[in-house]
């Protein structure tokens, strides 16, 4: 009896011993192809084939009036892949069509987070008027050949406006943009506050204001309460000048801000963001 057991065995033995063979010989399947731009806004492609180049553009969100953060992706055209070092540069405009003027901007440079050329561009105004354009320029790093496109787009304006202007009531001239720098997300406690500050030197230049002094103070006028231990923003580089907020609970705030210049002179005390969420992190 063992003899024919064993006999009935081997063939169930060689079965599962080419059934594991096969196993072994199947080649393993590579990892799904993860895109590092899916939660990003995309604005659109360029082929710019005397560069040798793709262009593709994003942002965080759809252009609203305000700061935003641009994001070029530029790859070779024959191996697909992302040149670290290209050369890119952007140039914002908008027609208004009895007249044109740009908008402040910072030119990209290489993020590896966030695997492109990452600038911005602070919008001082939506769509409602004229024509947004944003020209970018890539420079090829190996044949030093560049070549620009045009992008056209809407540039909304948020329920909760993210950008205000003024005229210095300290010299009645100087024309003065102040936006918020968003964070991910807003939380109860304490959160970082960044605004950038421009002034208006001409309808194409808009340089960054750096030797201000900025005060903040929220306030929850539907409680009638406002919170400590903020603190004020200061200069960091660029125009940006960050602080901290302190939000006791969620809801709706008015975060009132006093912007002086380098001596204490007060440029303007009635600017102000209004800034609503809801959810505790």
């Amino acid at each position: 009896m063992k003899s024919v057991f064993k006999l009935a065995m081997l063939p169930l033995l060689a079965l599962a011993l080419a059934t594991a063979s096969c196993k072994k010989d199947e080649p393993t399947p590579p990892p799904p192809t993860v895109d590092p731009y899916k939660d990003l806004y995309k604005i659109g492609d360029a082929d710019l084939a005397t560069a040798g180049l793709t262009l593709a553009l994003y942002m965080d969100e759809e252009p609203f009036a305000g700061y935003n953060r641009v994001y070029a992706v530029v790859k070779d055209k024959v191996t697909n892949l992302v040149l670290e070092n290209a050369t890119v540069t952007f140039a914002p405009l908008m027609d208004m069509g009895a007249m044109t003027h740009s908008a402040p901007f910072e030119q990209p440079t290489w993020n590896a987070e966030a695997k492109a050329q990452k600038g911005a561009v602070t919008f001082i105004m939506p769509s409602t008027n004229g024509t947004w354009y944003l020209t970018v320029k890539a420079t090829n790093p190996t044949t030093l050949v560049e070549e620009d496109h045009q992008f056209t787009f809407e540039v909304i304006a948020k329920t909760e406006s993210r950008i205000y202007s003024f005229v210095s009531a300290f010299d009645g001239t100087t024309k003065v943009f102040v936006a918020l720098v968003e964070p991910p997300k807003w939380k109860t406690g304490m959160n970082d506050f960044e605004v950038v500050v421009y002034k208006k030197a001409s309808m194409m230049s808009f340089p960054a204001m750096t030797d201000l002094q900025i005060e903040i103070d929220p306030e929850m006028p539907t409680m009638g309460h406002g919170s400590p231990n903020n603190v004020n923003p200061v200069h960091m580089a660029n125009g940006h000048y960050k602080g901290q907020v302190n939000f006791t609970m969620t809801g709706y705030w008015k975060v009132n801000i006093v912007v002086k210049d380098a001596n204490g002179n007060v440029m303007n005390d009635q600017g102000f963001f209004d800034i609503t969420f809801t959810n505790i992190f």
